[in-house]
């Protein structure tokens, strides 16, 4: 897997608490800038409640934010690459 480097929330590490680091570098995918919370929580190996309290932590804080994919899914990304 390769990931983006260089992301704002990169250089803030010290502020995210582990769960949310694995969050929100699965976020940075260079591949995928959009993942369903399902596919959050499998590839982090956390349980989904957590992921969806994590991914409510990340929005409140403006680093995350949700959408609806072709397929009529939730689907989340990093504000800073999807808008």
């Amino acid at each position: 897997m390769a990931y983006l480097s260089g992301l704002k929330w990169q250089a803030e590490l010290p502020n995210y608490n582990d769960d949310e680091r694995k969050v929100l570098l699965i976020l940075s995918h260079d591949e995928f800038p959009w993942r369903t919370k399902e596919r959050i929580a499998k590839t982090t190996g956390l349980p989904e409640d957590r992921v969806d309290s994590v991914l409510s932590d990340l929005i409140s804080k403006d680093k995350v934010r949700a959408s609806i994919s072709k397929k009529k899914s939730v689907i989340f990304g990093l504000r800073e690459r999807v808008g």
